[in-house]
């Protein structure tokens, strides 16, 4: 039978939604897939019921099959592409769905409704201009009790969007090389590392990090990164994109400043990426993070849009 590209109406596994019908079917074809090869040893109760049990033969299979272990299956994510082939390949497949699953249309690259007005962009930028004064900067604070570094922002806003937040089911988590699990609401200036780990860990039909390659463009809503002017591979800054047309671009930071503040910013743009960065210091811009592409990946995390 043809594979299709999902056959979960949501997550299964530690942090998944967990609805019953989802969690037994994995359950069923965890048990169908023979030991040496991920399968479920002792086979799994047909239950409907995550446990501990479901969740480390899930953890197994992704173990055994090159998959992220973190004991979750997503809808259509590379786990349960994974699982699907293989017991298609065994011949078990149709057998499992019954005979009477029809595949769906493709998965939508991207959100039904993309672009500079795209409802995600639009909250989101409604979201981070509520947090800044209308004009200059907020009054921040001399350490990390009034932090609002840089790094802090981008996250902030999406705390308060909201999406779903950290230790809740369904929550949107990307393993990073380095850094450990980051979720949408994590302090870090690392947004360039985790869009890379959602491309590579959930291969969407549309990449999450776009480099800056001379006449593509940050739409607002997007998460950039600035370089060093003379240093292009070391960081300088991460910020949030408001307005990003012709030659003066509008940003709302952290990090602003005495380092702690933050407030929405005019950037002098040129066509060949060098841009105004902190301080007045020539930065270079090195890339941004698409959010209607990320948000067609992580959207089950965003309850307020769904």
């Amino acid at each position: 039978m043809a594979v299709p590209s999902s056959v979960l109406k949501g997550s299964v596994g530690f942090g998944g939604r967990n609805q019953a019908p989802d969690v037994r079917l994995v359950q069923s074809m965890l048990n169908a897939v023979p030991q040496n090869r991920g399968g479920a040893f002792p086979p799994l109760a047909v239950d409907g019921l995550c446990g501990v049990m479901t969740n480390g033969a899930i953890k197994h299979f992704q173990s055994t099959n090159q998959c992220y272990a973190d004991a979750r299956i997503d809808a259509a994510a590379k786990t349960e592409q994974t699982l699907l082939t293989l017991l298609d390949q065994l011949g078990k497949l149709a057998a499992i769905l019954g005979g009477t699953f029809v595949v769906p249309p493709a998965a939508p690259t991207g959100p039904t409704v993309a672009g500079p007005n795209s409802p995600v962009r639009r909250k989101y930028v409604e979201t981070a201009r509520s947090l800044v004064p209308p004009g200059g900067l907020t009054s921040g604070g001399s350490g990390p009790k009034g932090a609002t570094g840089c790094g802090e922002f981008p996250g902030r806003v999406f705390t308060k969007l909201p999406v779903i937040p950290p230790g809740q089911p369904g929550a949107f988590k990307v393993h990073v090389q380095g850094a450990g699990n980051l979720y949408l609401t994590t302090p870090t200036t690392w947004w360039e590392q985790l869009a890379q780990s959602v491309d590579k860990q959930y291969s969407p039909a549309k990449k999450c990090w776009v480099p800056f390659v001379g006449g593509n463009r940050p739409l607002p809503g997007d998460v950039y990164l600035l370089s060093q002017y003379d240093k292009p591979g070391q960081f300088q800054h991460v910020g949030v994109i408001l307005d990003a047309s012709g030659s003066e671009w509008s940003t709302c930071d952290g990090g602003q400043g005495n380092g702690w503040q933050s407030g929405m910013v005019k950037r002098q743009f040129q066509p060949d990426g060098v841009i105004t960065g902190e301080f007045g210091n020539k930065a270079r811009l090195k890339g941004w993070v698409d959010l209607d592409n990320l948000y067609a990946v992580a959207q089950a995390s965003f309850p307020a849009l769904s």
